[in-house]
């Protein structure tokens, strides 16, 4: 980078407090002082709309050429920045929003790699910074308005604008540049297992991220891709990872310890939906395919945590023996939870229990209308007995 080159700036999206808080505490342990600083100067830079000098920026900073080079190979890898040389002497810098925390803690390896860098102490603390107490609404009477109830509008299409929007950019979700190889691992597949899914870019990412995260090689990840897909016409990247746990398990024969699930709320958070299908749908591998095809409809249709829907299945399942309904079936019934306040695993929990309670006191009541009672039954205490079994 000559001394005399000159920058422009480009970002989609304002900024807010989260952001920022996302940033100093999760983002810059990782990134350093020297790049986080040179982020927030660039924010603001922004606007200026003009040609800077790197010069500037430098003395700005108190730092030499090769710090700011290394910091903002430290921004990029981290998918904060995007650098584009136009000449020699002009860079172009797109500066992208942070994940959220909820992004960088559990859907990427972030959270685990400051985990690492920071202590397991610390991780807790900031832990608790971002936890968000919900307010427990299960016994309050939801009177929210629906569009429809207030407004009439037919509406032949969306909107088409050729144009370019304020917006969240986001990071860049391809973080990981030194795993496998993904046409090779595509192509090493059986020809019956190449679905369209392997042209999703967000499946393949998260392909690539299990690759990186378990050190596996292309081999490896076609047979974890193979194992999860046996007895199933559809696949998720949770049975993916699922399989990806057991494999690392089985093959390197360490001990796996996790804390034992201590309570239902615990276990239903953090086990896979398809472990729920396993143990609840009947032993039946088309049923289990079925039920795998109706959850995935399901879930591209519905913002449902996995706690949750754990809970909507579980509860769905045991009443209807073992057998999942349509997934025209599963959305009325999580619509009605959902209107009832169901947003967290405690809400599905307590109004799930509100359910079985007022199913009980009719049949006490009025046995020839009662419908059928749902106890808090024995399979919960084997359930969570298996549930703690394969978790530790």
């Amino acid at each position: 980078m000559k001394v005399n080159s000159k920058f422009n700036l480009f970002m989609q999206t304002d900024l807010s407090a989260s952001d920022f808080k996302v940033l100093a505490l999760l983002y810059q342990p990782l990134l350093g002082l020297n790049a986080y600083s040179i982020y927030n100067i660039f924010y603001q830079f922004n606007k200026l709309n003009q040609q800077t000098p790197h010069h500037f920026l430098l003395d700005l900073l108190n730092i030499k050429q090769d710090d700011f080079i290394n910091a903002r190979e430290k921004l990029e890898a981290l998918g904060l920045l995007e650098t584009y040389l136009k000449t020699e002497d002009e860079y172009l810098y797109i500066l992208k929003a942070p994940f959220t925390a909820k992004q960088f803690l559990l859907d990427t390896f972030l959270g685990t790699y400051l985990e690492s860098e920071i202590g397991e102490r610390n991780f807790n603390t900031l832990i608790e910074v971002f936890k968000v107490n919900k307010p427990v609404v299960t016994h309050l009477d939801n009177i929210t308005k629906d569009f429809d109830q207030l407004f009439q509008f037919h509406a032949t299409s969306l909107l088409n604008i050729d144009a370019e929007f304020e917006g969240r950019n986001g990071v860049n979700s391809n973080l990981i540049k030194n795993s496998i190889n993904y046409e090779d691992f595509v192509e090493k597949l059986p020809r019956a297992l190449k679905g369209v899914n392997l042209l999703n870019e967000n499946f393949k990412q998260k392909i690539i991220q299990l690759a990186f995260v378990y050190q596996f090689d292309v081999n490896q990840m076609v047979d974890v891709y193979t194992n999860a897909h046996k007895g199933r016409k559809n696949i998720t990247i949770e049975q993916i990872s699922l399989q990806a746990k057991r494999y690392y398990e089985t093959n390197n024969k360490d001990l796996v310890v996790t804390n034992k699930v201590l309570n239902e709320q615990d276990a239903l958070s953090n086990v896979p939906f398809t472990s729920i299908v396993d143990k609840f749908v009947v032993d039946d591998s088309f049923q289990k395919a079925m039920a795998l095809d109706t959850i995935h409809d399901f879930i591209n249709q519905n913002d449902i945590e996995v706690g949750v829907l754990n809970v909507l299945l579980i509860f769905i399942l045991k009443n209807k023996n073992g057998i999942l309904p349509h997934v025209n079936y599963l959305n009325k019934v999580w619509q009605s939870w959902a209107k009832n306040g169901v947003q967290s695993v405690g809400d599905a929990l307590s109004y799930r229990d509100t359910i079985e309670k007022n199913w009980s006191n009719r049949q006490s009541s009025n046995n020839s209308y009662a419908k059928k009672e749902v106890k808090k039954p024995d399979w919960l205490d084997e359930y969570m007995k298996e549930i703690s079994e394969m978790e530790g």
